[in-house]
């Protein structure tokens, strides 16, 4: 990018043919052209050769008008004027005009298409809350449709609210009225879908709608409260574009959709949902925000009687908007991949859960709500005694009494290896300000700070045992930051208040142990980019320290070790959170076995269906089977016989156990049997 000439454009151009030596003749040809042109003053090319590259072009352009969309501010990119299309021949001139006509007012816009076939898109960025600006829609529709007649073109509604008939007659001119002697012999009275595309002949008092006179969403969403609207902006922001209703099994968004194929149940329905649900709240005097405070400071007694009695109603059929957007909520899996792959990054996790909270200050919460916010505040004492917990949580009247009066489902089992004599092994302890402190400048260098998660230090005790074995065997004092609960389960069910507080004595705790320049580095990749994303949200990143991924930190720290074309190729499914919220992530771990002198392979996939909790609540856990058999339960079986599959995310391997009986090893273990073997 150069700042003093930008690119105002891009052009894409397929050469094909059926002698790839023709289209190599063609291509070098056109880029001989493109180096010899001298009347653009910025005119750069990439050429993209074979299908892979080129699908991958293909895909940017079909994400483009989602992309266009992310746009920052409250004006966003609007689909009125969006189908046009002129001859070919036309085109350029045609563009010419086009702009003038939007820059006249003013506006900013965005602009692709099919140059082959004259077919442009375009979306002028208007804030549609705002009534001046919405006003906008009719003088610019009625422009474009006489710019585009003129240059021998028309415009058409396949994209946006699809109303453009009122310029029919003139496209159509005399021909108009045979198009109305059909409408009239199929439909004589005017009852199927009037007012668009024509009016019929036996209806002489019948007109077509005219392009301002319909309801649009910005009519609706200005009823929200501004501040309202702004806080649920990642809800409301949600400009349609459909990336969510995803047939790829093997991609990561949206697996609930995926999984029921009920529009609900994806991000878009969901934000429609609650779109909904914030206008109907606004409809009746309640402000969301001040409902929310209020409920965080209500009396304990009092607000469990309300709920109580709101709640027995619900049962016997009260009518609440607010309990179909709990139904969809309720679906989520919560894994961010919306987040992190939605072209305008409509965050479902974020808005579910304040929509949680409030809805539980009104009803009462299931017990399972409560056995996952808890688990990290009791598990470091339950584990005390993990044979006793063991044997009461796999007795088989505890797991009916689980599934049907807790709703939930195969609760994991405390892990037996001896954690502490881990620690004894490899001289680890705890870390504190003041052992920090005492560290000479050379030591810190090779130091690290472990922060611990209640799922992999517990449950899966045995891999937090290789954690510390691995850093200790690359030459690297390791300490234990004091556990203390990360918070992500309180947010996820929306235990918001709890959180806050859980987030701003963890970064408080972890601060005092960041500022000696050693790295503190997590274990599994949902509970560790919570600092980052959800901690950073609530308490602003400039108070949240920085703690690592752990391939982060092996990337540049395992050392160069042999060629290992004889070891075969792992193969790596990552984690839904970490591939799409922090994709560069990924093929960190490649280059930690690559220095490893290993071949690590990346998988394409989609969800595991686990998503931390999700897969183990009773009422999901049929769809969450689904999602397991739609994308991991192929690869498993065709990667996983030899060992040679790993998985980085706790609830993932949890799933491929339950699911399939198989242990799937942490990429690290991988690496700590390299370098046992060195």
């Amino acid at each position: 990018q150069d700042p003093a000439t930008p690119t105002l454009g891009i052009n894409l151009i397929e050469f094909s043919g059926d002698e790839l030596s023709e289209v190599e003749q063609r291509v070098h040809a056109f880029v001989a052209h493109l180096q010899t042109d001298t009347s653009v003053v910025r005119l750069g090319h990439t050429l993209a050769a074979g299908s892979a590259a080129v699908n991958r072009v293909y895909t940017m352009r079909k994400r483009s008008v989602g992309l266009l969309g992310n746009v920052k501010g409250e004006a966003r990119p609007q689909p009125f004027v969006e189908d046009t299309a002129v001859p070919p021949e036309n085109l350029a001139d045609y563009i010419q005009e086009f702009r003038a006509l939007l820059d006249s007012y003013g506006l900013q816009y965005g602009m692709f298409g099919h140059v082959d076939a004259g077919v442009l898109h375009v979306r002028p960025i208007l804030d549609m809350k705002d009534p001046a600006q919405a006003a906008l829609i009719r003088p610019i529709s009625d422009a474009v449709a006489a710019l585009t007649k003129r240059y021998g073109g028309l415009l058409w509604g396949e994209h946006g609210k699809g109303l453009r008939s009122q310029y029919v007659p003139e496209y159509f001119g005399e021909l108009y009225p045979a198009l109305q002697a059909l409408k009239a012999a199929c439909d004589p009275f005017n009852q199927l879908n009037p007012g668009k595309i024509a009016t019929p002949a036996t209806v002489p008092e019948s007109r077509l709608t005219l392009v301002d006179e319909v309801t649009l969403r910005g009519d609706l969403d200005r009823t929200i409260d501004e501040r309202v609207w702004q806080s649920y902006d990642s809800a409301l922001h949600c400009n349609g574009n459909g990336a969510c209703y995803n047939y790829d099994t093997d991609d990561a968004m949206c697996p609930s959709w995926k999984a029921t194929r009920d529009r609900i149940h994806s991000p878009k329905g969901r934000a429609s949902l609650v779109r909904e649900w914030l206008r109907l709240q606004g409809e009746q005097d309640v402000n969301v925000l001040t409902a929310s405070a209020r409920a965080r400071s209500a009396n304990v007694l009092k607000s469990l009687a309300e709920r109580t009695v709101n709640s027995v109603s619900r049962v016997a059929g009260q009518k609440d908007f607010s309990h179909e957007v709990y139904d969809a909520m309720a679906g989520c899996l919560a894994c961010k991949s919306c987040a992190g792959q939605c072209p305008v990054k409509v965050n479902v996790p974020e808005f579910r859960s304040r929509f949680l909270e409030l809805y539980h200050s009104r009803y009462l919460r299931p017990i399972k709500d409560y056995l996952i916010g808890s688990l990290e505040f009791s598990i470091p004492h339950l584990a005390r005694f993990p044979k006793l917990y063991n044997a009461i949580m796999g007795a088989k009247p505890v797991r009916y009494l689980l599934e049907h009066a807790a709703g939930m489902v195969d609760s994991p089992l405390l892990s037996l290896t001896d954690f502490r004599a881990a620690c004894a092994r490899w001289n680890v302890g705890i870390a504190t300000p003041q052992r920090l402190a005492a560290l000479s400048e050379q030591e810190r260098k090779r130091t690290v700070v472990l922060v611990q998660d209640a799922f992999t230090r517990y449950f899966e005790t045995p891999l937090a045992a290789d954690w510390l074995e691995l850093i200790s065997r690359l030459g690297y004092q390791v300490y234990l930051a004091p556990f203390a609960p990360n918070g992500k389960p309180l947010q996820v069910q929306g235990f918001l208040q709890a959180f806050e507080k859980a987030a701003a004595f963890n970064s408080q705790s972890l601060g005092k142990l960041a500022g000696y320049g050693i790295p503190l580095i997590g274990l599994d990749p949902a509970m560790t980019l919570v600092y980052r994303q959800e901690y950073s949200k609530t308490l602003g990143s400039e108070n949240v320290p920085e703690v690592m991924l752990p391939q982060e930190w092996l990337a540049s720290t395992v050392e160069e070790g042999r060629d290992a074309a004889s070891e075969g190729t792992y193969y790596f499914l990552p984690h839904c959170t970490e591939k799409t919220n922090e994709p560069a992530s990924i093929g960190l771990w490649q280059k930690a076995f690559a220095r490893a002198g290993l071949k690590l392979e990346v998988l394409a996939s989609g969800c595991c269906g686990m998503s931390g909790t999700y897969g183990h609540e009773t009422r999901n856990a049929k769809t969450s089977d689904t999602i397991y058999r739609q994308s991991w339960q192929p690869l498993v079986a065709r990667h996983g016989a030899e060992g040679r599959l790993v998985a980085d995310g706790y609830s993932c391997r949890s799933q491929v156990k339950r699911q399939d009986g198989k242990v799937v090893k942490h990429p690290l273990q991988v690496l700590l049997e390299r370098v046992r073997a060195l």
